[in-house]
């Protein structure tokens, strides 16, 4: 498993635009909306795009971030891969925070955040509009720090 830019943006559109990826934050016939001042990262299994994660500047030094895995690459796996986007994130950027939105209508975010071990620090309701009916979405932040503890703990442990 690794990480780069992803390059092509129309594999890119076709990752995020496809419903069994996003599920719930896109609606039916409709498209991811691919954010112009975001870093799009993919992580791949050989060279096969299985995750991405979206970075970009939130507030000062404070970074946005969200990820994206294919159904069969949840779980540990995708548990992985976003440990490999701290240590890239941790070589690559001076962030203080990172703040993510997990829709109320997506359980897997939620589980995969708490996992990682964020902290939730508030809820949006009605932050957007998702079929015709409104959703919310909860924020989690992860500080430095916890990036630092989670490359740690994984490289201690592949020891």
């Amino acid at each position: 498993m690794n990480i780069k830019p992803i390059d092509n943006p129309i594999k890119l559109a076709e990752f995020l635009n496809d419903p069994i990826n996003t599920g719930n934050i896109v609606d039916s016939n409709g498209s991811y909306h691919i954010k112009p001042d975001a870093l799009y990262l993919g992580i791949y299994e050989g060279l096969v795009l299985v995750g991405v994660h979206e970075v970009r500047n939130f507030w000062q030094s404070v970074v946005e971030c969200h990820a994206i895995y294919e159904p069969g690459f949840r779980g540990k796996y995708a548990h992985e891969g976003h440990v490999i986007f701290c240590k890239w994130l941790l070589e690559n950027s001076s962030f203080t925070n990172s703040i993510t939105m997990v829709p109320d209508t997506t359980k897997y975010g939620r589980a995969i955040i708490r996992l990682l071990g964020a902290t939730r620090i508030g809820h949006l309701d009605d932050a957007f509009i998702s079929n015709g009916q409104p959703v919310g979405v909860t924020l989690y932040q992860l500080t430095r720090s916890q990036y630092e503890e989670l490359s740690n703990v994984i490289t201690d442990t592949a020891i």
